[in-house]
């Protein structure tokens, strides 16, 4: 007698399956690693599974890769969170500028500004984890 809580696959792996973590890291360091590589050298970037966390100098910077990357993702059958893909400001001592966003987590740290001192002793504001 077939088991009716079978799920009948037509595309990707099954949630948990052994392989599922493999075939993502494989498929995103073409669609993601290397098109960022290629299209966007001057960008740093940090990606585990399917979290990344991207620098850019400027906001219209930021904004104009995350379209871009939309598209990118788009051409490949992904898309991104729609809550968890925001631009955030590493908000520092210099320059104080204010922005809606300036703390996020990757890997179990959340990244936010801290004080810190430096080798000569005074404070300022960095933006590092803790």
């Amino acid at each position: 007698m077939p088991n009716k809580d079978l799920v009948t696959r037509t595309k990707g792996t099954p949630q948990g399956g052994v392989i599922s973590p493999v075939l993502a890291n494989l498929f995103l360091h073409y669609a993601f690693d290397k098109w960022m590589e290629k299209m966007q050298p001057g960008k740093p970037f940090a990606r585990y599974a399917d979290d990344a966390v991207i620098h850019c100098h400027s906001k219209m910077a930021a904004k104009q890769l995350k379209a871009e990357l939309e598209e990118r993702l788009r051409e490949c059958g992904l898309e991104l969170h729609p809550v968890k893909t925001r631009i955030v400001y590493c908000k520092d001592d210099n320059p104080r500028l204010d922005h809606s966003e300036i703390a996020f987590d990757f890997l179990g740290y959340t990244f936010r500004p801290r004080r810190a001192k430096n080798r000569e002793g005074p404070y300022f504001i960095s933006f590092i984890s803790g």
